[in-house]
């Protein structure tokens, strides 16, 4: 019954007059403060003929917006409700459920995501779920008919069919430009380092069958090796696991090893992190596509791949062709990778990483692009 109403209250809501000027915010299911709704909320607080709210689940997100001077409401207040059944746009990271989509009914929806995939997502992920059942097909239809005006933004063209299968969208709702969240790499104003005076090495993996299966980071690295390298080479190795794993703690295994800090936990903005280091070592997470435009080196540890391609998701492209950079497929190669990297710096794979820049961006995605989505939304052209 009470899925009934939702739904029911999800079609009423498009008899509601909407507002082009408000437009709501969500990221990752109400509850953190990033990704591309962050940046773009950001920007658009600043224009005038916009009104711009950020709705959250969570009261350390609405102090923080609040303390930043802009505008936010708690998810499942009669202030939040008002302003998403009034918005003439909502802006989410992941999803729907970034925001209450019960009262987006009729609202345009621009649907920013949270990265570029190199695995397989949404409706091309066929480990999630059988997409095209009976009791799928019938959900969907009565969830989205009230919400069908939702536009994703692809980084280039080589992605506009992509997009259009994993979101099952006609080719008028997918929009060539790019991640509003790159902005910060091309702004003036660089913000300031987390971790100011250090030479950081940041270690980001992604997740193991939707963060099922757990990190242990004493089998992945020797860690007595590994922090002996950083000393002497004078880096420090930051691990930012991927959000489903934010609540595994590492802090017993590594509490005798200075150099080596698992910052999974903390309330650190990816972008900022990549602009900040000097080298970014990662697996099949999709972020080495964001640090391209950063022409830094990127080192793929792949030390489960047999097991990754037969069992997770699938990939768009063959993994070699796409990554650029040592592919180290167990510890020795990863410290001589490593070791490689120091060494040559900024050119090492410089020509390997500029290819792929541009065939994972358009021109427009390769510099700042927040802008021209908010004057789509001020010029009512979506």
């Amino acid at each position: 019954m009470k899925k009934i109403l939702k739904y029911l209250w999800m079609y009423i809501s498009c008899l509601f007059p909407r507002d082009k000027s408000l437009v709501v915010f969500g990221a990752w299911l109400g509850e953190r403060f990033c990704d591309n709704s962050m940046q773009l909320f950001l920007e658009a607080s600043k224009v005038s003929g916009l009104k711009c709210v950020w709705i959250t689940k969570s009261k350390k997100v609405y102090k923080q917006v609040k303390k930043l001077g802009l505008k936010c409401e708690l998810w499942g207040t009669k202030k939040a409700r008002k302003y998403q059944q009034k918005a003439g746009y909502a802006v989410i990271s992941n999803g729907i459920s970034d925001l209450e989509h019960t009262y987006l009914g009729g609202a345009v929806i621009l649907d920013l995501w949270h990265g570029i995939p190199l695995k397989k997502i949404a409706f091309d992920n066929d480990l999630d779920k059988n997409h095209d059942s009976l009791k799928q097909r019938v959900k969907r239809f009565f969830k989205y008919a009230p919400l069908s005006k939702i536009y994703y933004f692809a980084p280039s063209e080589n992605f506009r069919e992509i997009y259009k299968s994993a979101f099952r969208k006609e080719d008028k709702y997918i929009i060539t430009l790019g991640q509003p969240r790159n902005d910060v790499f091309f702004g003036e104003n660089k913000p300031k380092p987390y971790f100011k005076g250090k030479r950081v090495i940041l270690y980001c993996p992604t997740h193991r069958r939707e963060g099922n299966i757990k990190f242990d980071l004493k089998s992945i690295f020797d860690l007595d090796r590994l922090n002996k390298f950083l000393e002497n080479r004078d880096y420090y190795f930051m691990v930012k696991k991927h959000f489903y794993h934010k609540d595994e703690d590492e802090t017993e295994v590594l509490e005798k090893y200075d150099r080596i800090i698992d910052i999974t936990a903390g309330d650190y903005d990816i972008q900022r992190l990549c602009m900040e280091c000097e080298m970014l070592i990662t697996d099949y997470s999709s972020i080495y596509i964001d640090y391209l435009l950063l022409d830094k080196p990127v080192i793929f540890y792949c030390y489960d791949y047999d097991d990754y391609i037969k069992n997770d998701r699938g990939m768009y492209f063959p993994y070699e062709s796409v990554t650029p950079g040592d592919k180290a497929y167990n510890f020795d190669e990863l410290m001589g990778a490593l070791e490689e990297c120091d060494e040559r710096g900024r050119k090492y794979q410089e020509n390997e990483r500029e290819a792929l820049k541009d065939f994972f961006y358009c021109s427009a995605g390769q510099k700042s692009m927040g802008h021209r989505i908010i004057g789509l939304m001020l010029n009512q052209k979506l």
